[in-house]
C-alpha cells in the first residue's frame, strides 16, 4: 500500500515577544521574565558598565531554564543615547544564528621576540582596535550596529556571545565563545512591525537644479553637470557663511532609474574641496557611476552637538546615532523601566538594509501596536 506524505504550507508561527529598556540598573539587576507568554529566547544589549551583571543573567536564564540567549555589548541604549541601560528582546521561539566569527580571530597577538642575552627586547604589547558588529534580521530588514569597545568592563575587546541547547548534530563550536561578529534572525514577530520611519538633523543645500554625476572614480566625483565637483560646494552661501570645520557636509546618491537613496559622507580629500582639487570625496565604501543623481546636505556644528531629546516612548523597536559626547558625566539619576521599547546605538551610527545612518542625532524606529 503507498502512503502519502503530506507537506504542510502554512504560514510560519508567529512568535509573542516582549521588550523592556531598563537606564541607569540597579547594582545586581535582575530582568523579570515576562509571565504573558513562555519565552525560548532572549536578547540583551547592553552598555559596558552592565556587562558584567547581564553576563550572569545569561548563564542563569541558559542553565536554569534552557533559554536560548544573545549578549551584546554596545555604546549606547535608546532612548536619546543613554550611556547606562540594558535592553531587552524576549521572544516565544528561538532565533536563528549564523555567521559566526571568533573574536580570537582577529585579536591575535604576535609572539614576543625572546632576549638574545645581550640587547634588551620591549615586552610592550600594542593597543589593538577590533570593529565588532551584530546583525538582526526581522521582517525583510538588516540591522547592522557596531559593537562598544568593552576592555575595562570583560577585559575583552568585544563582547558578543551565545548560548543555546545542544542540536542532534551536536553543540556549536561557536557557543560560549568571546565573537566579533554574529548574525542573529528573529523569529516571526507578532505584532508586526510597521515599516520603518527615519528621522535626520539633514539641511539641505542642494538647489532647485538637478546635480547629475558626469565624470568619477569609485569614490571620487571629478564632474557634476560637466562642471568641476567642488564648485557646488564652494559656491554654496549657506555652507560657506557658517564657515566652521565643525559642519559636516553628506550626500544622498540615487543611482539612475532609481528612487531608493544611498547615504554617504563628503570628505576632505587631499585638496578638501577647495579649488586646488577641483573633486569631492565621498565615504570610501561609495561606488559611484556616471549618471548618479547627488543631493548635499549638511549638519551644522549646534546640530551635530545637541543632544538627542526624544520623548520617552515605547513599542518600538529603535536605533540611534548618538551625538559625540561632550562629557562623561553619568546623566542618569535613578533606575528607569520602559516596557516595549528596543534598541541600541552608538556615536559611529549603524546600518540598515545597506543604508548608512551615520550623522549625528540621525535615528529609526520600527513602531508596533496590539494584536
Amino acid at each position: 500500500m503507498i502512503s502519502l506524505r503530506r507537506f504542510s504550507t502554512a504560514a510560519p508561527v508567529k512568535a509573542a515577544f516582549f521588550a523592556r529598556t531598563t537606564l541607569a540598573p540597579r547594582n545586581g539587576f535582575a530582568p523579570l521574565i515576562p509571565t504573558g507568554f513562555s519565552p525560548k529566547s532572549a536578547l540583551f544589549l547592553s552598555t559596558p558598565q552592565n556587562l558584567p551583571t547581564t553576563i550572569e543573567n545569561a548563564i542563569f536564564l541558559h542553565q536554569q531554564l534552557g533559554l536560548q540567549i544573545v549578549v551584546a555589548g554596545v555604546d549606547r541604549i535608546v532612548p536619546n543615547g543613554a550611556s547606562n541601560g540594558v535592553s531587552e528582546l524576549w521572544m516565544e521561539e528561538s532565533m536563528k544564528l549564523g555567521q559566526a566569527v571568533l573574536l580570537a580571530s582577529k585579536d591575535s597577538q604576535p609572539s614576543l621576540r625572546e632576549s638574545d642575552g645581550i640587547n634588551p627586547v620591549g615586552a610592550k604589547v600594542h593597543w589593538k582596535h577590533v570593529e565588532g558588529s551584530l546583525r538582526l534580521e526581522f521582517q525583510q530588514n538588516k540591522i547592522d550596529l557596531l559593537l562598544a569597545n568593552t576592555a575595562f568592563a570583560t577585559s575583552t575587546l568585544t563582547t558578543l556571545f551565545f548560548f543555546q541547547k545542544q542540536s542532534p548534530g551536536g553543540a556549536d563550536p561557536h557557543m560560549g565563545q568571546t565573537l566579533s561578529e554574529l548574525h542573529v534572525k528573529l523569529p516571526e514577530l507578532t505584532p508586526n512591525l510597521q515599516n520603518p520611519a527615519s528621522l535626520d538633523r539633514w539641511t539641505p543645500l542642494t538647489q532647485e537644479q538637478d546635480l547629475i554625476i558626469t565624470k568619477c572614480t569609485g569614490n571620487l566625483v571629478k564632474g557634476i553637470n560637466g562642471q568641476p565637483a567642488a564648485q557646488y560646494l564652494e559656491k554654496n552661501n549657506m555652507l560657506m557663511s557658517i564657515a566652521s570645520k565643525d559642519t559636516k557636509v553628506y550626500v544622498k546618491v540615487y543611482e539612475q532609474d532609481s528612487a531608493r537613496a544611498k547615504k554617504y559622507e563628503v570628505i576632505a580629500g587631499g585638496g578638501g574641496w577647495g579649488a586646488k582639487a577641483d573633486l569631492l570625496a565621498i565615504s570610501p565604501e561609495a561606488q559611484l557611476a556616471k549618471g548618479d543623481r547627488l543631493e548635499f546636505f549638511m549638519v551644522t556644528p549646534s546640530d551635530r552637538y545637541a543632544r538627542l531629546e526624544t520623548a520617552m516612548v515605547s513599542r518600538q523597536f529603535r536605533f540611534e546615532c548618538a551625538p559625540e559626547a561632550t562629557s562623561y558625566e553619568d546623566t542618569s539619576d535613578s533606575s528607569q523601566s520602559v516596557e516595549h521599547l528596543f534598541g541600541a546605538g552608538s556615536e559611529a551610527g549603524f546600518v540598515v538594509n545597506g543604508v548608512n545612518y551615520r550623522s549625528a542625532g540621525e535615528s529609526i524606529t520600527f513602531a508596533y501596536g496590539n494584536e
